[in-house]
């Protein structure tokens, strides 16, 4: 079967994209509620400072330092500590069960709008249903990945300074090389990592493959077409830097006339809408044309 060129995979993913729109709507829903989630920390961290503030003020009512001495009484416990910590924890795991909820429904139902003639079957709702129990193990393969090659990253980093200092304090010119490749290896191994484990996830959202299965079958595929896969992960990366400075200068344009940090609010609210609803619609065409790759072999 012939490779399937990069360009094609991009049109394949972003018709995809059109066709199941509403997918990105959830993701949406998801990134919003994961934003939420993650304030729940400091909502309850703000409301046990105030809580101890006010019983400051009540012990002592005529001293200024009282609300601050109370807020730090209450800081200084271990228990405020971990409950802090506890809510903060609690919300990262929901989030992150949310969105894998989200892409267990998400990915058969792209790789179903990638065929020439998609069926009505409900797929979201069957793969929220039985396929978030094989995207677990394949989600935490894929985190111990990312965090071995940021991992790899910092070291070759360190070592290169090391070895950057050693250089310029010796003069020898011919470390260049060892250095830049160890910094081109600290660039490349973490991309080539998250990579796979989107790769695996795809395969498993897509083609019901375990998390070994999975694994072994994105390992295969990015061996066999490195600069294939890389560069899709180079052009989807430069479109999101691109996107982000868009709608940095979106924002600015937005809030520059505001005079008041109340009147700036209701536009920092739709930029951050905006910036969500982006994301998950750019989440969605990155991963339809990386089912495009994955699965065009079968």
């Amino acid at each position: 079967m012939p490779r399937l060129p990069i360009s094609t995979a991009f049109s394949l993913g972003f018709r995809a994209l059109a066709r199941e729109a509403w997918v990105a709507a959830v993701g949406f829903l998801v990134a919003l509620m994961q934003r939420t989630l993650g304030l729940a920390a400091t909502a309850v961290a703000l409301v046990l400072l105030a809580r101890g503030a006010v019983g400051g003020l009540r012990a002592a009512p005529f001293d200024a330092r009282a609300p601050l001495e109370g807020m730090l009484a209450v800081a200084s416990q271990p228990r405020f500590l971990f409950l802090v910590l506890g809510v903060w924890a609690a919300g990262r795991l929901l989030g992150v069960a949310l969105r894998l909820a989200w892409l267990a429904g998400a990915l058969p139902t792209l790789a179903a709008a990638l065929q020439p003639v998609p069926d009505s079957a409900p797929r979201f709702a069957i793969g929220v249903a039985y396929g978030l129990p094989r995207l677990l193990p394949v989600a935490f393969l894929g985190l111990l990945m990312e965090v071995g090659g940021g991992g790899f990253a910092l070291a070759l980093a360190l070592g290169a300074l090391r070895v950057t200092g050693a250089a310029m304090q010796g003069g020898s010119a011919w470390l260049a090389a060892p250095v830049a490749l160890a910094l081109t290896l600290a660039v490349v191994v973490p991309l080539a990592l998250s990579l796979l484990a989107d790769l695996a996830l795809v395969r498993a959202g897509t083609m019901g493959e375990g998390p070994l299965v999975a694994l072994a079958s994105a390992t295969r595929r990015l061996v066999g077409r490195p600069s294939a896969y890389l560069a899709a992960a180079l052009v989807f990366g430069a479109f999101g830097l691109v996107g982000a400075a868009a709608l940095q200068g979106m924002g600015s344009a937005a809030t520059g006339f505001a005079t008041s940090p109340g009147r700036q609010l209701g536009p920092q609210l739709m930029l951050a809408a905006l910036s969500a609803a982006a994301g998950a619609a750019a989440e969605l065409w990155w991963l339809a044309s990386l089912a495009a790759l994955a699965t065009h072999e079968g």
